[in-house]
């Protein structure tokens, strides 16, 4: 079991809710999250088939915390709005890699298989429309391990906050276009993944 504070993901939390609610609040907050958080692993850790666990359950105990403590505190806009930001923090980390020269070909060269084992049975995922030529790449994802686990924990919202992630992280490969207009955790019937490589894009 990982603590949130031990989270590479989700220990910045802290200083957003520091910064909402002040240090003492933040620390009840975090304590109760921390509580919810190790109940969450020793309950759903065996049904939890595909080792999603360290993804979801900081957010989906943070959220409780909030809801608990603050009933009247939009705690889903926080989650997302952190997801937003922890997501522009990877972005930037994949673009400093793909400016390595050739990654970015690299890359693209095996757009294939990666799309493929990515959005795979093996990972837990169903998908429809998986196609890759030499410049684009397309799959949609109907429904997503971690979304699932999100349901099984009774918090399906709490997904949106890696969806947040993934919204932007995702356009940090140099050369490589992204884009994705729906999500299963928004309510859309899938997350319509776009790639396709552009010479252009810094």
């Amino acid at each position: 079991m990982k603590t949130i504070s031990r989270s590479f993901i989700y220990k910045g939390l802290y200083k957003d809710l520091e910064a909402r609610f002040g240090s003492d609040e933040a620390h009840k907050l975090w304590a109760l999250a921390e509580r919810v958080n190790r109940h969450l692993y020793e309950k759903y850790s065996a049904p939890d088939k595909y080792g999603n666990a360290d993804m979801l359950f900081p957010a989906a105990a943070v959220y409780l915390a909030l809801r608990k403590r603050q009933p009247d505190f939009p705690a889903m806009d926080m989650l997302k709005d952190y997801g937003t930001k922890t997501g522009e923090r990877m972005r930037k980390l994949i673009h400093a890699v793909t400016m390595l020269p050739g990654a970015p070909y690299l890359i693209w060269k095996n757009i294939g298989s990666i799309s493929d084992y990515m959005s795979s049975e093996k990972l837990g995922y169903t998908r429809q429309g998986l196609a890759v030529t030499k410049t684009t790449s397309q799959v949609d994802v109907l429904s997503c391990p971690i979304h699932e686990l999100a349901k099984m924990i009774g918090l399906p919202e709490v997904c949106q906050t890696i969806c947040a992630m993934d919204k932007v992280y995702m356009t940090g490969f140099r050369h490589i276009q992204y884009r994705r207009t729906k999500s299963v955790a928004e309510g859309d019937e899938c997350c319509d993944y776009r790639l396709w490589w552009d010479g252009e894009k810094k």
